[in-house]
């Protein structure tokens, strides 16, 4: 095969024989070459050179701005560095005896999880990813070819009834002679080798599937990648490529059916299929957060088939499984978000729907939340008249991811005038005792214009010519009063820095006196143009 590909090589146009990609296929060829040559030798190294120089001046040629051009580039550095990367790898496995094999494994573990770390952007082209997944592939078929044979007793593929001994939890590189659960059509496939007569044995067999979990590993992110592409078809096809793998870990067969249902769930058609691999999947080998994701997947394919009561079911089977799973709150709250939007004005999903926010806001403690802290609002500014949405607001007590709700202080400002205002002053007041920088400028700015809207209300009401059916503009005056003192009390130094920085501000960009003339007649302007259209009308 190796003469095939170098045959094919030379029959390429000549534009193709000086480029960076055909200077990599030389490099790889000239890495494997020979019977069982595993040493890095003066051709590997003087191609390699020529390779990366070949990727050098391709980059010198694109202009200096990032155009899609530079991405293939990029790739193709990428893969040179890993072909040093794959030189070591087969000095090593050159060198591995069953003596030392745990240092052995120990060297290849550094450099395959440097591997997981360097990926492309998930964004990237598919055709990258894909070129990516084959070319690592072929190095993990090589630590199989090495590895495998000294597992000396090689256990034949289980069913459900394997060992739970063996099951437990697994992060990528630790543990990795876990059992495989999965499911496929309908039917459970627990593929796991018996524990081993003593802890040598096991140790043994957990580096030996090494190369396969690697295999495991990739697959399923290039399933996950091409899933965010929309490419369902592809995504479905690399998963079923993993039953051909004889083991997997525990955290593999838990992605590879996530992202199975998930994949069913992006198609109408065959969302009561991924409702099927979820139920007929044992989850004994899982942890609690395993199963409470599973379980909220779930209840995602109940909602979606109308199956509400199931639904609601397996949602609060999900947070009930794992209190501390963000995820599953976020979705139960979702869940009931909809609801109330689907049975207005009836309030009970609303707020359900605001203690589940709350809880995920609090757990996940990451800028995503800020999603959940906006619809709670919106969810507040719907209650009802009895108060029971924000009666469930003022009901949690667990931690206020005070952080996050700085990006929604003009929000919370003029929800001082709204019917969850004692709600949005209890936000502000927790933002003033911890961020006040955050918060003293849009607070500043707020209190100057309701000092502006109460001077031009003032005359309006001396002559009764103001219209009580209109509603003042901006937050209320005795909210914004009450604020601000309580942030000076707390800060009164960094209080007085702020405001010296303030009127620095306003003397050293001042504006100069044309602006100023300008400014006036706009402002005369439109006096003039209210007065005409109050006339006319």
């Amino acid at each position: 095969r190796q003469t095939q590909v170098r045959q094919l090589l030379k029959a390429t146009p000549a534009e193709f024989a000086g480029s960076s990609r055909a200077k990599f296929y030389e490099t790889y060829l000239a890495l494997v070459k020979g019977s069982g040559e595993r040493a890095k030798t003066t051709d590997f190294q003087r191609m390699c050179k020529e390779g990366i120089k070949a990727c050098l001046q391709e980059w010198n040629e694109l202009p200096p701005v990032g155009t899609p051009a530079h991405i293939g580039i990029l790739h193709l550095f990428q893969l040179m560095v890993e072909l040093g990367d794959a030189s070591n790898i087969y000095t090593s496995l050159a060198a591995t005896k069953a003596e030392n094999l745990e240092a052995k494994s120990g060297d290849l573990k550094s450099v395959l999880q440097t591997w997981r770390e360097r990926l492309p952007n998930n964004s990237d082209p598919i055709n990258i990813w894909s070129d990516l997944v084959a070319w690592r592939q072929h190095i993990f078929k090589a630590i199989n070819d090495v590895y495998v044979p000294f597992i000396t007793q090689p256990q034949p593929p289980q069913q459900s009834t394997a060992d739970d001994s063996s099951a437990g939890q697994s992060d990528g590189l630790k543990s990795p002679n876990k059992s495989k659960a999965d499911v496929k059509n309908g039917r459970k496939d627990a593929d796991d080798g018996k524990p081993a007569a003593g802890a040598t044995n096991s140790a043994l067999t957990s580096y030996a599937y090494r190369g396969y979990h690697e295999m495991a590993w990739i697959i399923n992110r290039f399933a996950h990648v091409a899933r965010l592409h929309g490419l369902v078809d592809v995504c479905i096809g690399s998963l079923t490529r993993i039953y051909t793998l004889p083991n997997i870990e525990i955290q593999e067969a838990f992605l590879k059916l996530r992202e199975q249902a998930k994949c069913y769930y992006d198609r109408p058609q065959e969302l009561q299929s991924g409702l099927d691999v979820i139920s007929n999947t044992n989850l004994m080998y899982f942890s609690r957060g395993q199963k409470a994701e599973f379980f909220t997947l779930k209840g995602q394919f109940l909602a979606k088939l109308g199956k509400l009561d199931e639904a609601n079911h397996a949602f609060a089977t999900g947070a009930q499984l794992e209190l501390n799973s963000p995820k599953a709150w976020a979705a139960w709250g979702r869940y009931n978000d909809e609801c109330f939007c689907r049975n207005l004005p009836d309030t009970t999903g609303a707020v359900n729907a605001i203690s589940c926010y709350m809880q995920a806001a609090g757990l996940a403690k990451r800028p995503r939340v800020r999603r959940f802290l906006a619809r709670t609002l919106w969810l507040l500014s719907q209650d009802d008249a009895n108060g029971s949405v924000c009666a469930a607001f003022d009901a949690y007590n667990g931690e206020m991811p005070t952080w996050y709700w700085i990006a929604l202080v003009p929000q919370l400002l003029a929800g001082l005038d709204a019917p969850y205002s004692r709600q949005a002053q209890q936000i502000l007041l927790r933002i003033a005792k911890q961020y006040p920088q955050a918060l003293y400028y849009a607070l500043r700015t707020a209190r100057e214009e309701s000092l502006v809207q109460r001077r031009q209300q003032a005359p309006a009401a001396e002559s009764g010519a103001a219209d009580p059916a209109t509603p003042s503009q901006g937050p209320p005056a005795p909210a914004i009063d009450e604020l601000m003192p309580k942030l000076k009390t707390a800060h009164p130094l960094l209080t007085l820095s702020m405001e010296a920085m303030i009127d620095q501000i306003v003397h050293r960009l001042k504006p100069c006196p044309e602006e100023d003339i300008y400014r006036l007649a706009h402002a005369l302007l439109s006096d003039g143009l209210q007065q005409l259209h109050q006339q006319v009308s």
